[in-house]
Protein backbone atom coordinates (compact mmCIF):
# COMPACT_ATOMS: atom_id res chain seq x y z
CA UNK A 1 0.00 0.00 0.00
CA UNK A 2 1.40 3.40 -0.98
CA UNK A 3 1.37 6.53 1.13
CA UNK A 4 -1.32 7.97 -1.13
CA UNK A 5 -3.47 4.89 -0.43
CA UNK A 6 -3.14 5.45 3.31
CA UNK A 7 -4.07 9.12 2.93
CA UNK A 8 -7.14 8.19 0.88
CA UNK A 9 -8.22 5.59 3.45
CA UNK A 10 -7.85 8.20 6.19
CA UNK A 11 -9.98 10.71 4.25
CA UNK A 12 -12.64 8.09 3.56
CA UNK A 13 -12.78 7.15 7.25
CA UNK A 14 -12.96 10.83 8.20
CA UNK A 15 -15.90 11.45 5.85
CA UNK A 16 -17.65 8.33 7.15
CA UNK A 17 -17.37 9.53 10.74
CA UNK A 18 -14.91 6.78 11.71
CA UNK A 19 -12.97 9.15 13.92
CA UNK A 20 -10.57 6.76 15.66
CA UNK A 21 -9.57 5.02 12.43
CA UNK A 22 -9.09 8.31 10.60
CA UNK A 23 -6.96 9.71 13.42
CA UNK A 24 -4.81 6.58 13.55
CA UNK A 25 -4.17 6.73 9.81
CA UNK A 26 -3.46 10.45 9.88
CA UNK A 27 -0.88 9.88 12.63
CA UNK A 28 0.72 7.10 10.61
CA UNK A 29 1.16 9.41 7.62
CA UNK A 30 2.56 12.24 9.76
CA UNK A 31 5.03 9.86 11.40
CA UNK A 32 6.47 9.24 7.93
CA UNK A 33 5.98 12.73 6.47
CA UNK A 34 5.70 15.29 9.31
CA UNK A 35 5.14 18.15 6.86
CA UNK A 36 2.34 16.53 4.85
CA UNK A 37 0.24 19.71 4.65
CA UNK A 38 -3.16 18.25 3.64
CA UNK A 39 -2.99 15.61 6.37
CA UNK A 40 -1.91 18.18 8.95
CA UNK A 41 -4.95 20.27 8.07
CA UNK A 42 -7.40 17.35 8.09
CA UNK A 43 -6.08 16.03 11.39
CA UNK A 44 -6.31 19.53 12.93
CA UNK A 45 -9.96 19.75 11.83
CA UNK A 46 -10.61 16.30 13.25
CA UNK A 47 -9.05 17.24 16.60
CA UNK A 48 -11.07 20.47 16.69
CA UNK A 49 -14.34 18.63 16.16
CA UNK A 50 -13.42 16.12 18.87
CA UNK A 51 -12.80 18.95 21.33
CA UNK A 52 -9.03 18.32 21.47
CA UNK A 53 -8.29 22.01 21.07
CA UNK A 54 -4.70 21.96 22.35
CA UNK A 55 -3.71 19.49 19.68
CA UNK A 56 -5.75 21.29 17.03
CA UNK A 57 -4.08 24.61 17.85
CA UNK A 58 -0.65 22.99 17.62
CA UNK A 59 -1.44 21.35 14.27
CA UNK A 60 -2.96 24.53 12.81
CA UNK A 61 0.18 26.37 13.96
CA UNK A 62 2.44 23.89 12.17
CA UNK A 63 0.30 24.23 9.05
CA UNK A 64 0.48 28.03 9.23
CA UNK A 65 4.27 27.94 9.41
CA UNK A 66 4.38 25.62 6.39
CA UNK A 67 1.96 27.72 4.30
CA UNK A 68 1.89 31.28 5.73
CA UNK A 69 -0.45 32.58 3.02
CA UNK A 70 -3.15 29.93 3.55
CA UNK A 71 -6.13 31.42 5.35
CA UNK A 72 -7.92 28.45 6.91
CA UNK A 73 -5.33 27.14 9.41
CA UNK A 74 -4.35 30.63 10.59
CA UNK A 75 -8.00 31.60 11.02
CA UNK A 76 -9.01 28.43 12.86
CA UNK A 77 -6.00 28.70 15.19
CA UNK A 78 -6.91 32.30 16.03
CA UNK A 79 -10.57 31.43 16.49
CA UNK A 80 -9.88 28.57 18.92
CA UNK A 81 -7.47 30.66 20.97
CA UNK A 82 -9.94 33.55 21.15
CA UNK A 83 -12.73 31.25 22.30
CA UNK A 84 -10.49 29.77 24.94
CA UNK A 85 -9.75 33.30 26.21
CA UNK A 86 -13.16 34.98 26.06
CA UNK A 87 -15.68 32.17 25.67
CA UNK A 88 -17.95 31.04 22.83
CA UNK A 89 -19.58 33.38 20.33
CA UNK A 90 -23.35 33.88 20.09
CA UNK A 91 -25.15 30.74 19.00
CA UNK A 92 -26.31 30.71 15.36
CA UNK A 93 -29.94 31.72 15.26
CA UNK A 94 -32.58 29.46 13.79
CA UNK A 95 -33.44 30.06 10.12
CA UNK A 96 -36.43 32.36 9.63
CA UNK A 97 -39.23 31.98 7.12
CA UNK A 98 -37.73 34.13 4.37
CA UNK A 99 -38.22 32.54 0.98
CA UNK A 100 -34.76 33.22 -0.45
CA UNK A 101 -31.26 32.60 0.91
CA UNK A 102 -27.73 33.66 0.21
CA UNK A 103 -24.60 32.19 1.79
CA UNK A 104 -20.82 32.09 1.53
CA UNK A 105 -19.53 28.70 2.65
CA UNK A 106 -15.94 29.66 1.74
CA UNK A 107 -15.91 32.47 4.33
CA UNK A 108 -12.97 31.95 6.68
CA UNK A 109 -11.01 29.83 4.22
CA UNK A 110 -10.74 32.12 1.18
CA UNK A 111 -8.44 34.93 2.28
CA UNK A 112 -7.46 36.23 5.68
CA UNK A 113 -9.00 38.86 7.96
CA UNK A 114 -9.25 41.78 5.55
CA UNK A 115 -10.65 39.58 2.79
CA UNK A 116 -13.14 38.05 5.21
CA UNK A 117 -14.52 41.48 6.16
CA UNK A 118 -15.00 42.34 2.49
CA UNK A 119 -16.66 39.00 1.83
CA UNK A 120 -19.01 39.08 4.80
CA UNK A 121 -19.80 42.76 4.28
CA UNK A 122 -20.78 42.11 0.68
CA UNK A 123 -22.84 39.06 1.68
CA UNK A 124 -24.79 40.97 4.34
CA UNK A 125 -25.37 43.97 2.10
CA UNK A 126 -26.60 41.68 -0.66
CA UNK A 127 -29.01 39.85 1.62
CA UNK A 128 -30.37 43.04 3.15
CA UNK A 129 -30.75 44.78 -0.21
CA UNK A 130 -32.67 41.93 -1.80
CA UNK A 131 -34.59 40.61 1.22
CA UNK A 132 -32.71 37.31 1.39
CA UNK A 133 -31.75 35.34 4.49
CA UNK A 134 -28.00 35.50 5.08
CA UNK A 135 -26.30 32.25 6.08
CA UNK A 136 -22.65 32.08 7.10
CA UNK A 137 -20.29 29.37 8.37
CA UNK A 138 -18.45 29.41 11.67
CA UNK A 139 -15.93 32.22 11.24
CA UNK A 140 -14.01 34.69 13.38
CA UNK A 141 -16.56 37.47 12.83
CA UNK A 142 -18.92 35.64 15.19
CA UNK A 143 -16.37 36.14 17.97
CA UNK A 144 -15.21 39.67 17.19
CA UNK A 145 -18.49 41.24 16.07
CA UNK A 146 -21.17 39.02 17.61
CA UNK A 147 -22.70 37.84 14.34
CA UNK A 148 -25.27 35.08 14.80
CA UNK A 149 -26.34 34.23 11.25
CA UNK A 150 -27.81 30.76 10.63
CA UNK A 151 -25.32 28.21 9.40
CA UNK A 152 -25.51 27.42 5.67
CA UNK A 153 -28.09 24.84 4.71
CA UNK A 154 -28.18 22.57 1.71
CA UNK A 155 -29.57 23.17 -1.76
CA UNK A 156 -27.53 26.25 -2.64
CA UNK A 157 -26.03 26.74 -6.10
CA UNK A 158 -22.53 28.15 -6.43
CA UNK A 159 -22.15 31.64 -7.91
CA UNK A 160 -18.63 33.01 -8.45
CA UNK A 161 -17.72 36.67 -8.76
CA UNK A 162 -15.54 35.86 -11.78
CA UNK A 163 -18.55 34.37 -13.58
CA UNK A 164 -21.30 36.83 -12.60
CA UNK A 165 -21.19 40.57 -11.90
CA UNK A 166 -22.31 40.34 -8.28
CA UNK A 167 -21.61 44.01 -7.57
CA UNK A 168 -23.97 45.02 -10.39
CA UNK A 169 -26.55 42.66 -8.92
CA UNK A 170 -26.12 44.32 -5.51
CA UNK A 171 -26.45 47.88 -6.80
CA UNK A 172 -29.24 47.27 -9.30
CA UNK A 173 -27.09 47.92 -12.38
CA UNK A 174 -28.03 44.38 -13.36
CA UNK A 175 -31.54 42.99 -13.11
CA UNK A 176 -30.23 39.63 -11.93
CA UNK A 177 -30.92 38.72 -8.31
CA UNK A 178 -29.20 35.53 -7.16
CA UNK A 179 -31.42 33.63 -4.74
CA UNK A 180 -30.50 30.40 -2.97
CA UNK A 181 -26.88 31.08 -3.93
CA UNK A 182 -23.55 30.27 -2.36
CA UNK A 183 -21.25 33.17 -3.28
CA UNK A 184 -17.52 32.77 -3.86
CA UNK A 185 -15.12 35.65 -4.35
CA UNK A 186 -12.69 38.15 -2.85
CA UNK A 187 -14.64 41.37 -3.64
CA UNK A 188 -11.43 43.36 -4.05
CA UNK A 189 -12.51 45.32 -7.11
CA UNK A 190 -13.19 49.08 -7.23
CA UNK A 191 -15.05 50.06 -4.06
CA UNK A 192 -16.67 53.06 -5.73
CA UNK A 193 -19.17 50.70 -7.36
CA UNK A 194 -20.78 49.97 -4.00
CA UNK A 195 -19.81 53.12 -2.09
CA UNK A 196 -23.49 53.95 -1.56
CA UNK A 197 -23.42 51.22 1.10
CA UNK A 198 -20.45 52.74 2.96
CA UNK A 199 -22.32 53.71 6.13
CA UNK A 200 -24.03 50.34 6.46
CA UNK A 201 -20.75 48.51 5.82
CA UNK A 202 -19.12 50.47 8.62
CA UNK A 203 -22.06 49.92 10.92
CA UNK A 204 -21.85 46.13 10.49
CA UNK A 205 -18.42 45.84 12.06
CA UNK A 206 -18.99 46.92 15.66
CA UNK A 207 -16.83 45.13 18.22
CA UNK A 208 -18.67 42.68 20.48
CA UNK A 209 -18.43 41.69 24.15
CA UNK A 210 -14.90 41.48 25.62
CA UNK A 211 -13.45 42.64 22.29
CA UNK A 212 -15.52 45.83 22.53
CA UNK A 213 -14.07 46.39 26.01
CA UNK A 214 -10.56 45.91 24.63
CA UNK A 215 -11.30 48.39 21.83
CA UNK A 216 -12.57 50.96 24.34
CA UNK A 217 -9.46 50.50 26.48
CA UNK A 218 -7.28 50.97 23.41
CA UNK A 219 -9.09 54.17 22.45
CA UNK A 220 -8.62 55.45 26.00
CA UNK A 221 -4.90 54.73 25.74
CA UNK A 222 -4.69 56.56 22.40
CA UNK A 223 -6.49 59.53 23.94
CA UNK A 224 -3.96 59.48 26.76
CA UNK A 225 -1.07 59.52 24.28
CA UNK A 226 -2.67 62.49 22.52
CA UNK A 227 -1.56 64.31 19.41
CA UNK A 228 -2.37 63.50 15.81
CA UNK A 229 -2.09 59.78 15.21
CA UNK A 230 -0.24 58.75 12.05
CA UNK A 231 -0.30 55.03 11.25
CA UNK A 232 1.56 53.03 8.63
CA UNK A 233 1.05 49.37 7.75
CA UNK A 234 4.06 47.37 6.60
CA UNK A 235 2.94 43.91 5.47
CA UNK A 236 5.63 41.26 5.65
CA UNK A 237 5.08 37.65 6.83
CA UNK A 238 3.30 35.68 4.11
CA UNK A 239 4.01 38.46 1.59
CA UNK A 240 7.71 37.64 1.96
CA UNK A 241 7.30 33.86 1.82
CA UNK A 242 4.86 33.99 -1.10
CA UNK A 243 6.91 36.48 -3.13
CA UNK A 244 4.40 39.34 -3.21
CA UNK A 245 5.55 42.83 -4.12
CA UNK A 246 6.59 44.83 -1.04
CA UNK A 247 7.11 48.59 -1.37
CA UNK A 248 10.34 50.09 0.00
CA UNK A 249 10.25 51.54 3.51
CA UNK A 250 11.82 54.67 2.02
CA UNK A 251 8.52 55.58 0.39
CA UNK A 252 6.89 55.70 3.82
CA UNK A 253 9.79 57.68 5.27
CA UNK A 254 9.57 60.25 2.45
CA UNK A 255 5.84 60.67 3.08
CA UNK A 256 6.38 61.03 6.83
CA UNK A 257 9.16 63.58 6.36
CA UNK A 258 6.86 65.80 4.28
CA UNK A 259 3.82 65.28 6.51
CA UNK A 260 5.41 65.61 9.96
CA UNK A 261 5.93 69.40 10.06
CA UNK A 262 2.28 70.02 9.11
CA UNK A 263 0.78 68.19 12.12
CA UNK A 264 0.10 69.09 15.74
CA UNK A 265 2.11 66.83 18.08
CA UNK A 266 2.16 63.88 15.64
CA UNK A 267 2.64 60.33 16.97
CA UNK A 268 3.61 57.49 14.68
CA UNK A 269 2.25 53.97 15.00
CA UNK A 270 3.84 51.15 12.99
CA UNK A 271 1.52 48.22 12.29
CA UNK A 272 3.25 45.13 10.98
CA UNK A 273 3.37 41.35 11.22
CA UNK A 274 7.16 41.76 11.58
CA UNK A 275 8.00 43.80 14.71
CA UNK A 276 11.53 44.42 13.42
CA UNK A 277 10.19 46.85 10.81
CA UNK A 278 9.65 49.56 13.42
CA UNK A 279 13.42 49.93 13.84
CA UNK A 280 13.60 51.61 10.44
CA UNK A 281 11.48 54.47 11.81
CA UNK A 282 13.25 54.92 15.15
CA UNK A 283 13.80 58.67 14.57
CA UNK A 284 9.99 59.09 14.63
CA UNK A 285 9.78 57.35 18.06
CA UNK A 286 7.06 54.99 16.83
CA UNK A 287 4.48 53.26 18.96
CA UNK A 288 3.84 49.57 18.31
CA UNK A 289 1.41 46.99 19.67
CA UNK A 290 3.30 46.36 22.98
CA UNK A 291 3.00 50.09 23.83
CA UNK A 292 -0.79 49.90 23.87
CA UNK A 293 -3.45 47.57 25.31
CA UNK A 294 -2.70 43.85 24.80
CA UNK A 295 -5.26 42.12 22.57
CA UNK A 296 -7.06 38.90 23.53
CA UNK A 297 -4.95 35.77 22.86
CA UNK A 298 -5.51 34.63 19.31
CA UNK A 299 -6.36 38.13 18.11
CA UNK A 300 -2.81 39.50 18.07
CA UNK A 301 -3.62 41.37 14.86
CA UNK A 302 -6.43 43.25 16.56
CA UNK A 303 -4.42 46.13 18.06
CA UNK A 304 -2.87 46.96 14.69
CA UNK A 305 -6.25 46.82 12.98
CA UNK A 306 -7.96 48.97 15.62
CA UNK A 307 -5.27 51.64 15.42
CA UNK A 308 -5.51 51.71 11.62
CA UNK A 309 -9.26 52.36 11.91
CA UNK A 310 -8.66 55.30 14.29
CA UNK A 311 -5.64 57.02 12.72
CA UNK A 312 -5.81 60.69 11.68
CA UNK A 313 -3.45 59.97 8.77
CA UNK A 314 -3.03 56.49 7.32
CA UNK A 315 -0.53 54.90 4.95
CA UNK A 316 -1.62 51.40 3.95
CA UNK A 317 0.27 48.59 2.26
CA UNK A 318 -0.89 46.71 -0.82
CA UNK A 319 -2.98 44.51 1.47
CA UNK A 320 -6.68 44.05 2.14
CA UNK A 321 -5.91 44.14 5.89
CA UNK A 322 -5.06 47.83 5.97
CA UNK A 323 -7.35 48.71 3.07
CA UNK A 324 -10.43 47.42 4.92
CA UNK A 325 -9.26 49.26 8.04
CA UNK A 326 -9.20 52.40 5.87
CA UNK A 327 -12.74 51.64 4.69
CA UNK A 328 -13.86 51.53 8.33
CA UNK A 329 -11.92 54.66 9.37
CA UNK A 330 -14.41 57.54 9.59
CA UNK A 331 -12.10 60.21 11.00
CA UNK A 332 -8.95 60.05 8.87
CA UNK A 333 -7.82 63.30 7.26
CA UNK A 334 -5.85 61.63 4.48
CA UNK A 335 -5.08 58.19 3.09
CA UNK A 336 -2.06 57.19 1.00
CA UNK A 337 -0.99 53.91 -0.58
CA UNK A 338 2.11 52.63 -2.42
CA UNK A 339 1.85 52.95 -6.18
CA UNK A 340 4.47 50.90 -8.09
CA UNK A 341 3.86 52.87 -11.27
CA UNK A 342 4.73 56.18 -9.59
CA UNK A 343 7.32 54.85 -7.16
CA UNK A 344 5.83 56.61 -4.14
CA UNK A 345 2.90 56.78 -1.75
CA UNK A 346 -0.06 58.48 -3.41
CA UNK A 347 -3.39 59.75 -2.04
CA UNK A 348 -6.46 57.56 -2.47
CA UNK A 349 -10.07 57.29 -1.33
CA UNK A 350 -10.79 53.86 0.22
CA UNK A 351 -14.37 54.14 -1.02
CA UNK A 352 -13.39 54.90 -4.60
CA UNK A 353 -10.42 52.68 -5.42
CA UNK A 354 -9.50 49.07 -6.12
CA UNK A 355 -8.60 47.19 -2.94
CA UNK A 356 -5.32 45.93 -4.42
CA UNK A 357 -3.00 47.34 -7.08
Amino acid sequence: MTLDDVVQRALDAHRAGQVEQADRLYRCVLALVPCHAPVLLHRAQLCERRGAWDEAITLYGRMTRLTPGLALPATRRSLLRIRRAIGPPPAPKAPDAMTGRVAMTSLGANGRFGNQLLQYGFLRLYGETHGLRVEAPDWIGRDLFGFDDPLPGSGLRGVREDEADLVASLTGESGDIHRDADFWGYFCGPTGRWARHRDRFRDLFRWHGPVAAAAAALQARLDEVGGELVAIHLRRGDFVSDGHWIPPDGWYRDWLAALWPTLDRPRLYVASDDPATAAGFADFAPLTEPDLVPPPPGAEFLTDFLVLTRAHRLAVSNSSFSFTAAMLNDRCGGFVRPDPARGALVPFDPWDAPVLL
